[in-house]
Order: C-alpha cells, then sequence, then structure tokens
C-alpha cells in the first residue's frame, strides 16, 4: 500500500487546492433537465426507503425545500437517467452543502466529480509508473490534469466524468487482477464496471477491450493452465455489472424488461433526436480541442505502442485497444456525437497513458544510450514533462472558468472554430451562466426582469439560491429547441415600460433565436466575456425598436 501513498496524497491535495473553483461554474443544460432531480430521490428513497419518493409525478418534499428540483423538465423520463453517479453526487451535496455547509447545493452536487478524478489520478500513476517508469506517469496524469476541456468538464459534469472515472478504474482493476491472477479481482473489476454501467451507457463497450485485450496479449505466467477460472471469472464479472446496475435503479424493479427496454430504445433513437447542425466528428473534436503537444506526444506513443503489437505485450496493448473500441463506437450506425468531446470522456486516460508513453520515450532519447549522472537525467525528466503540461496549464490558467470555450492553434482558436461554422463553438453548455448571475447581482437595479433565451431552465433551477430575488426571471425560452414564446417580445415590451429588461445568453450558432438576433443587430452589450476576442457570454439591457 506504500506505493499508493504518494499519489493518492497529492491527489487528495489537487482536488482541495480546485476546491474553491467550484463557485466559478453553474448548473450544466442535462443536470437542470434531470440529473439532480432524480439524484436527489434515488438519495432520499435509499436513506428512507420510502417508496413516494419513487413517484416521479409527486413532490413529497417541504413546499420551502430549497432548490426546488421538482421544476425539473425530464422529471418523469426515468427510463433516461442512470442511478448511480446523480445518487453519489446528491450525498455528495447532502454532506457539503446541508451537512458541512461548505458549498451550495449546486457545487456540493459537483463537487463528486473532483474528487473521483482524484482517485482516478492516484490510480493511473501507479499503474503507468509501474509498467513504465515515473515520467510516463507523471506527464499521463498532468495531461488530465491541464487539458482545459476535461477540466471543465471535472468542474461541471456529474454525468460524463464518474463514467469515465469508473470506466478507467474497472479497466485497471481487471489488467491489475489478470496479471496477478485474481479471480476476485476480475469479480472487483466486475463491480466497478457495475458502476460504471450504472452511470453511462457508454460502459457496454468495456467488455469488447477486456475481450479484445484477452484474445491478442500474450498469457500472463500467473493466468497459463487456468483458462477456466480467467473465462469463469469473466463470466462472473460480467453478471455481476448488471445486477449491481438492477439492484441500485429502482425506476427498473417493478418491470425490468419493459423498463429496460425503453431505455435502450431511447439510447438507439438518439441520432433521430439531435439536431443535424449540432453533430461534429469525434476524431475532428479531439485534433481541435485538445492541446497541440497532447496530440503531438499522443501520435508518438501511438507509434510506439503499434510497433509493440507483435511482443503481445498487454502494456501496449490495453490503451490501443481502450482507443479503438471507444473511438469506434462512435462510427457505429446511428452513432451520434455532439459537445466536443463529453460524450467520450472514458477514452481520455488511455489518450493520456499513449502520450506519457510518447514522452518517456522522449525522455530516453534525451538521455541516450549512455547513463547520464542523476542530477542531469531529473533535469531531463523535468523538461519533458514541463514541455508536456505547459501549453495546456497556461490555456486553462488564460481560459478559466471558460474552458469549454477552449479550441487549440489547429482550429484557430474559438474565432477559427466559429469562421468555420464547427458545432458548439463557445460555451455551448451554459456553466459560464454563473459569472452573468454574479454580475447581476452586483450591478442590476432593482427589480429587473431577466430573459434568458437559450438555456433558461440552467438559470431558472438555481435562481433561488443564485439570483437576486428582485430580479424577475422570464419564462420564455424552451429546453427542447431554440424557439422562443411567440408573444415574447410583446411580453418585454410591456415590461420595459416600468423596469429594466435585461437579456442574458451563451453565445451558441448553432442554437439561434430571433431574441438573440434582435440584441446581436442592434443593442451594444452591457457586458461580455470573450475567448480569443470572441464573446461567449454576452448581457445586454434590451429595449424596444
Amino acid at each position: 500500500m506504500r506505493r499508493y501513498a504518494v499519489p493518492a496524497g497529492l491527489a487528495v491535495v489537487l482536488a482541495l487546492a480546485a476546491f474553491p473553483s467550484l463557485k466559478h461554474y453553474n448548473v450544466t443544460w442535462d443536470e437542470a433537465l434531470g440529473d439532480f432531480f432524480f439524484g436527489e430521490r434515488y438519495l432520499s428513497y435509499f436513506s428512507t426507503l420510502d417508496s413516494s419518493y419513487l413517484d416521479f409525478e409527486s413532490d413529497p418534499y417541504p413546499s420551502d425545500r430549497v432548490p426546488d428540483l421538482g421544476t425539473s423538465p425530464f422529471r418523469n423520463r426515468p427510463w433516461e437517467y442512470y442511478p448511480v453517479a446523480n445518487t453519489l453526487a446528491a450525498l455528495s451535496s447532502a454532506v457539503l452543502s446541508r451537512g458541512l455547509g461548505l458549498l451550495d447545493p449546486f457545487d456540493g452536487f459537483h463537487a463528486l466529480s473532483l474528487f473521483l478524478s482524484a482517485i482516478l489520478l492516484a490510480a493511473l500513476f501507479v499503474f503507468v509508473q509501474q509498467r513504465f517508469d515515473t515520467v510516463a506517469a507523471v506527464v499521463s496524469c498532468a495531461l488530465l490534469c491541464t487539458s482545459p476541456r476535461l477540466v471543465a468538464h471535472v468542474f461541471s459534469n456529474i454525468k460524463d466524468v464518474p463514467e469515465a472515472v469508473f470506466f478507467s478504474l474497472a479497466l485497471l482493476a481487471f489488467v491489475g487482477a489478470w496479471e496477478r491472477g485474481s479471480a476476485r479481482g476480475v469479480l472487483g473489476a466486475g463491480l466497478i464496471w457495475g458502476l460504471a454501467l450504472g452511470t453511462k451507457a457508454n460502459a457496454l463497450f468495456l467488455p469488447p477491450i477486456i475481450l479484445l485485450l484477452v484474445l491478442t496479449a500474450g498469457e500472463p505466467t500467473a493466468w497459463k493452465g487456468r483458462r477456466r477460472l480467467l473465462w469463469s471469472s469473466l463470466l462472473g464479472a460480467g453478471l455481476l455489472g448488471p445486477a449491481l446496475v438492477f439492484a441500485l435503479w429502482p425506476y427498473l424493479w417493478p418491470a425490468p424488461i419493459a423498463g429496460a427496454r425503453l431505455h435502450l430504445h431511447y439510447i438507439a433513437l438518439r441520432l433521430f433526436d439531435t439536431r443535424p447542425e449540432s453533430i461534429a466528428s469525434p476524431l475532428g473534436a479531439v485534433a481541435l480541442t485538445t492541446p497541440v503537444l497532447f496530440l503531438v506526444l499522443l501520435v508518438l506513443g501511438m507509434a510506439i505502442c503499434i510497433g509493440r503489437v507483435s511482443t503481445r505485450d498487454p502494456k501496449y496493448l490495453l490503451p490501443l485497444a481502450w482507443i479503438v473500441v471507444v473511438i469506434g463506437r462512435l462510427y457505429l450506425p446511428n452513432a451520434v456525437n455532439f459537445d466536443g468531446v463529453r460524450h467520450f470522456l472514458e477514452a481520455f486516460p488511455a489518450f493520456a497513458i499513449v502520450a506519457g508513453v510518447g514522452a518517456s520515450w522522449l525522455y530516453r532519447k534525451i538521455c541516450g544510450t549512455d547513463p547520464l549522472p542523476g542530477r542531469a537525467r531529473r533535469l531531463a525528466a523535468t523538461t519533458v514533462i514541463v514541455l508536456a503540461l505547459a501549453p495546456g496549464a497556461m490555456a486553462v490558467a488564460r481560459l478559466h472558468p471558460l474552458e469549454l470555450a477552449y479550441w487549440n492553434e489547429l482550429a484557430g482558436g474559438l474565432s477559427g472554430a466559429r469562421k468555420n461554422g464547427i458545432p458548439q463553438a463557445g460555451d455551448y453548455w451554459g456553466t459560464s451562466y454563473r459569472l452573468g448571475m454574479d454580475w447581476l447581482n452586483n450591478n442590476a437595479p432593482q427589480g429587473t426582469a431577466l430573459a434568458v433565451p437559450i438555456l433558461e431552465h440552467t438559470v431558472q433551477l438555481v435562481a433561488p439560491v443564485r439570483l437576486r430575488t428582485d430580479i424577475g426571471l422570464l419564462d420564455i425560452s424552451r429546453h427542447e429547441g431554440p424557439d422562443l414564446r411567440p408573444d415574447t417580445f410583446e411580453i418585454m415590451e410591456g415590461l420595459s415600460r416600468e423596469r429594466r429588461v435585461y437579456v442574458m445568453f451563451v453565445l451558441r450558432n448553432d442554437w439561434r433565436n430571433p431574441l438573440i438576433d434582435d440584441c446581436l443587430r442592434r443593442l451594444d452589450p452591457l457586458q461580455s466575456w470573450s475567448v480569443d476576442g470572441e464573446p461567449v457570454l454576452l448581457i445586454y439591457e434590451w429595449t424596444p425598436p
């Protein structure tokens, strides 16, 4: 256990150091639709066994409960919301917000991803260090911590980040157990897979990675002559995962087959629920939203890993199989990708391992074939590590907390991405509304009316906690699309005769409507937040034409 102490301690320190930054991010599109609601309901049920919490049409909470998650738009669609991460996030919020009073309720939800990420970093460091070297381990973890898009999700995503963590931990646990010849370890990996499967359907593609690895890698000494035990353990792990999901998902209990069918039907038809202008290439998203030096090390590491395929060494085959399966599924028939890299965050630990391999190779090339003195070796290692993490770290420092608007030099920054019509070029998820609400609280006149023409529900949910009570939020937009209420301009014109009317929106060119266009065309913003000279979040005082 001693080998885990240092990386675990450093990961905890990193999480605690990042803890104050939670207050800079708003809730996201999906969280406000239903993630928070179902997390609270399942936590309330498991802690009380009161079945009224599973009646999603009712509201068994006190009428003065804050926040009022009963306004969540998708509260009657339980087949869309898995139980594991949501419930754990609700538990995190209950402890850190209602229990200790350290955070507001929504930041309490987000804290889960921060601490789960720390666990992954510690495990990944030990895994890579044991199989490669310290340079590879440090670079792998550093790249995950300094990639702007990943940083943004760690602070504001209670679904995709936990799924990526559980997915990755299950794979690392399986490889470790397989190398040791531990049947119990394989079964334990199956339980972790169950947590991933109970967080998001992406985990359905974890077994193909394991199968590909077992069939292509050389048989570890620990398993020689014990193939029957290996396959029986894999079968047991494969049964444990779905069993754990069923045990933790009360929605399935009344009618398991019908409930699972409805859920799978929802997944299979996502392509037809996604607006065509929002669909983006997965590989294009990786290439344009990942720091360039990360990409360079990734390409170098891929060449090295592919060159070692003939050795059938699992330490090289694992990240290759991991990447091939995760990225390959995005090109299956009816697969769809949008929101940049959000839907396949579980690929990034594999990317980081491969990039770490590339960095390790570079370090050895600097050292040369003749042994260098210890001080020279340390200098070479430090040089490689700093070169690997510096571009991403500088980008995070420059953009914080607008990392979701990051586009690398290949894209020409955010301005280049918008010029080329790339979908979701900007803060597509509304995390920057936290900045806008803070500005309004400090600057808006008493009795101001506020219109939010995109992602209104993310502001509506948090307004009782984060917005001044005298600022009236208008009900003008919907989460299903960019359309406004037909009488939006009439409502705003009437209000403008008696009070100030402000409009706040994130700029997302694939999700526009007449109110956004009206503000951009004829009004000057009161306040704006920009990345690469391009506006990300805008606040206007609206007046009739």
